[in-house]
């Protein structure tokens, strides 16, 4: 065996590195003294000054032992994003929520909504903006086809997908070719499930094969990824109609994409919000009935509070992200914008399932059934204890009881800066990042280049923390409850993987509305549907409209 003492640090990595090149290659190498000698380019003070950023001095002959360590390291990171050179390549060690997998029990996926038995409006305004269950009955009545259910999507999007600026690439000739399909396999009587024959919008950051997907933004502006994303693959298996590709902020960042600024179709003096603009502003527009959004830190449920629809951010690992942009591969997770919860459990039912090109993603069970109560269930409130909304759901036979905030330590946000940069790393080095001129994400990447490793493992040891605090906070509770979208616990509950869902509530005499959001322990969906589902019965905001001829 080789004896490593005497070595520097610098030459033990470069021995271990090519003797094990040598090895698998069968290639001979002489000897450390054919190896480049590391380039020692940076200065004491360069050095200095990044080790001031962690509060940290070392003395001039410690700096120069780590400069040449630093030389080495830097040759690694040449060799490392030469082989990383796929954008589908995440770590191995993606986050999992700590404790939970094992205790779910086998993978089971049961949904049953309110019966629903609705006669086809006379209109096809009406028609737009049934939820996805009663335009279910429609189709499976056959008082509707699926084509003609497409047509009048299509056509919405046509007239105002671009004053919205929430329509991206219109689908159409995929559309049609799916919803011929379906009616075949509806009048032969083959069913797929409470999806067949719907429409939907998807987020332009997923991919679908023959169509650009372009992340929102002039860097990618052209793209075309010739894969399909596991969301569409499954909303296909599901017989569901895929009408358009719809806006998201650039690289997943608020509401301006390369097109401009997606519209709030209650206010078009408004943004919708972002980074799932497009598919709030369309659902909200009754261009779709549902579509597809994503979030890492309130994508999902900050548009669908502007926009007034509802919004579902499901359990970490729930849904695969193949073929999805990836911000942050820890935080990264895909969920439904519709009318109502219980549209949201339908579409989320159809899309669970473990995926083997996802490393985050699980088997999980979900079964819900159309609640009459809420007896039994115990809410935590965050906030006002007489707000209105938790007045309605203690009326409704809730529990309520106050829900203490943890305390989450400042620096988390170095997660998510890191991840972000390094996804998009090759854009900051070849000089593209240049085009994202439509948010701050430039700065971000680029100051996230000088937050130290050891201090971004810190942050991940304060997330397991966080789990633990969170965990105990909500062990009385089945659910919490909080006015809008709950800001203080947006990003935090993303980082633990918490599910969220956004709920409008009461128009107000100002010209808005109020809205509140739910919060469940990891996996437990079904029971924040539950109470989102009793309350949307009680008030019906979702039979509002917004005025399209102001657009």
């Amino acid at each position: 065996m080789h004896d490593e003492r005497g070595m520097s640090r610098s030459d033990f990595l470069r021995s271990l590195v090519f003797g094990a090149v040598a090895a698998g290659s069968g290639v001979s190498i002489a000897g450390p003294s054919q190896v480049p000698g590391p380039q020692l380019d940076l200065t004491l003070d360069e050095l200095r000054a990044f080790a001031k950023i962690s509060g940290l001095t070392f003395t001039d002959a410690e700096l120069e032992q780590a400069r040449r360590d630093i030389a080495t390291d830097r040759a690694g990171f040449t060799a490392i994003r030469q082989a990383t050179n796929d954008y589908g390549l995440v770590p191995p060690n993606v986050y999992r929520i700590p404790g939970e997998v094992d205790e779910l029990g086998p993978f089971k996926v049961d949904v049953k909504p309110a019966t629903v038995r609705p006669k086809r409006p006379a209109t096809d305004e009406d028609i737009a903006f049934m939820t996805v269950n009663e335009l279910g009955h429609l189709l499976r009545t056959k008082q509707i086809s699926s084509l003609g259910l497409a047509r009048i999507y299509l056509d919405r999007l046509k007239k105002y997908g671009n004053r919205l600026l929430c329509l991206v690439t219109l689908t159409e000739e995929l559309a049609l070719r799916q919803a011929a399909e379906a009616d075949r396999e509806i009048a032969a009587g083959k069913y797929r499930g409470p999806l067949h024959g719907i429409p939907y919008g998807i987020k332009d950051l997923f991919a679908v094969k023959g169509y650009p997907t372009q992340w929102g933004t002039e860097a990618f502006r052209g793209q075309v990824i010739d894969e399909n994303c596991a969301v569409f693959e499954k909303l296909s298996i599901a017989g569901a109609v895929c009408v358009a590709k719809l806006s998201l902020g650039a690289l997943a960042m608020n509401d301006v994409w390369f097109g401009g600024r997606t519209v709030n179709p209650w206010n078009a003096k408004e943004g919708s919000s972002g980074s799932s603009a497009g598919s709030a502003s369309a659902t909200a527009a009754g261009l779709v009935p549902f579509a597809i959004g994503t979030e890492t830190s309130g994508s999902i449920v900050s548009p669908s509070l502007r926009c007034r629809v509802t919004g579902l951010r499901p359990t970490f690992g729930s849904i695969s992200r193949f073929g999805a942009m990836c911000l942050s591969w820890s935080m990264d997770k895909v969920g439904p914008i519709c009318r109502t919860a219980e549209d949201a459990a339908l579409v989320m039912a159809s899309l669970l399932g473990r995926d083997e090109r996802d490393l985050s993603s699980i088997d999980r069970p979900f079964q819900y059934r159309s609640p009459k109560d809420l007896k039994g269930i115990k809410i935590g409130i965050l906030g006002r204890q007489d707000a209105e909304y938790a007045l309605m759901l203690a009326s409704l036979g809730a529990t309520l009881g106050e829900f203490k905030l943890p305390r989450a330590p400042q620096g988390l946000d170095a997660i998510i800066s890191v991840e972000s940069a390094t996804m998009f790393d090759a854009i900051t080095r070849n000089g593209k990042l240049n085009l994202v001129k439509e948010n701050g994400w430039p700065q971000s990447f680029r100051s996230a280049r000088f937050i130290p490793a050891v201090e971004y493992a810190q942050a991940e040891r304060a997330r397991t923390k966080l789990f633990r605090d969170y965990e105990a906070a909500f062990a009385e509770f089945d659910l919490v409850v909080g006015a809008g979208t709950v800001g203080p616990m947006i990003y935090n509950t993303n980082l633990t993987g918490h599910p969220q869902i956004h709920v409008p509530f009461k128009p107000d005499d100002k010209g808005g509305y109020t809205s509140f959001s739910l919060f469940a322990k990891p996996f437990q969906e079904a029971k924040m549907i539950a109470a989102a589902h009793v309350v949307q019965m009680k008030t019906e905001f979702y039979r509002l409209r917004p005025d399209l001829s102001k657009i």
